[in-house]
């Protein structure tokens, strides 16, 4: 049955992006207006984010960010069998002179990113950054076939797969010499047991994981944000912005509240590709919060 899957998946992913837009837009239809996929966990989360918005606003986002979703999943599909060349024409990295400019200053970067669409071809910035080794840290997923094909998509172009329990030792194991860059996408939810630190993000008092930020600052690794913007459907536009200290190094937790400002930001300009089925604000204070 998992050979038939793979197979499947992978007959899939050769067809043109047309059809699989095609595909997608299907999808939407299904999970917007039949299933009703987390479309209370969706409408929730956007009044939380914009309460000043209207609700025809906010409903306006809310189907833009299903079609996006939709989108989201066939590109993970075409990711079986993508090229290089698919990644070149797909997605476009701008401000890559701040990578040479860590490299220059012999430091090891931590690029951060939110789940904003579509942040799996992100990987494929490893050809053009100018460090030697990019890590993409990834959590397994229960499905031994999808975290097989996980691991393929993020080696493909020359990234190195790092799991989240692999990637601490790893950082501090290497030598900080500006030849490693360690990508994050950093703004999931920390298990209720392990939340040691929150925030304000959306002005909702917010638990988020700040083991970046303790090597960083032990390592002086330099850090990164890119900024994620959806130019078009199929075409993306990652652009790299330094996030630097107050004073002449980061103080505790400073890295955790400049990347969620950086984030806000980003929500705010392209509302509809950031992942709102997501069960972001579930925990507040260490307790349960229920939508």
């Amino acid at each position: 049955m998992k050979k038939l899957i793979k197979s499947l998946f992978i007959l899939l992913s050769r067809l043109p992006f047309s059809i699989l837009y095609g595909f997608s837009s299907v999808l939407y239809v299904i999970t917007y207006h039949f299933i009703w996929y987390r479309k209370k966990i969706v409408k929730n989360n956007l009044l939380i984010a914009f309460p000043d918005k209207t609700p025809k606003e906010r409903k306006q986002i809310e189907k833009d960010f299903y079609k996006n979703f939709s989108d989201f999943i066939v590109e993970l599909i075409k990711t079986f069998s993508m090229k290089g060349e698919d990644y070149d024409k797909r997605i476009q990295f701008t401000n890559l002179e701040i990578s040479k400019q860590c490299l220059n200053e012999k430091k090891d970067v931590i690029l951060l990113i939110g789940h904003m669409f579509n942040w799996e071809w992100l990987t494929g910035i490893s050809n053009d950054l100018y460090q030697k080794n990019t890590y993409a840290v990834y959590k397994k997923v229960a499905s031994n076939f999808f975290d097989q094909e996980v691991h393929k998509s993020r080696s493909r172009f020359g990234a190195i797969p790092l799991t989240v329990k692999e990637v601490g030792r790893t950082m501090l194991k290497l030598p900080n010499d500006g030849s490693h860059i360690f990508l994050f996408v950093a703004d999931q939810s920390p298990f209720l047991g392990r939340i040691h630190y929150e925030l304000n993000f959306f002005n909702r008092l917010t638990p988020a994981f700040n083991g970046y930020d303790k090597i960083a600052r032990k390592k002086d690794y330099a850090i990164i944000y890119v900024d994620m913007v959806k130019i078009k459907r199929g075409k993306y536009e990652a652009r790299l912005k330094r996030i630097t200290p107050d004073k002449e190094y980061f103080k505790e937790n400073e890295i955790v509240e400049k990347f969620y400002k950086e984030l806000t930001q980003n929500i705010k300009t392209h509302p509809a590709i950031w992942l709102w089925s997501h069960k972001r604000w579930k925990y507040t204070s260490g307790k349960d919060y229920q939508l």
